[in-house]
């Protein structure tokens, strides 16, 4: 979201010029197959706890907070 760019400062506003948004795949990528990876939906799974998610990608506090 918006409020998470510090947009009352100098730095934030320059980002906030930077920042593009799409609804959807923006235009040079419309037109390229997608590629499905076989092992990427895993159907089996109803939920998933974000704290596990998170630890996946990278963020190190997961065993602190659960």
């Amino acid at each position: 979201t918006i409020r998470m760019i510090p947009h009352k400062t100098k730095r934030g506003i320059v980002a906030v010029t930077h920042l593009k948004v799409f609804e959807g795949i923006p235009p040079p990528y419309d037109k390229i197959n997608r590629m499905v990876i076989p092992d990427a939906p895993k159907l089996g799974y109803k939920y998933c706890l974000l704290g596990r998610l998170t630890s996946e990608i990278g963020w190190n506090h997961y065993v602190l907070s659960g």
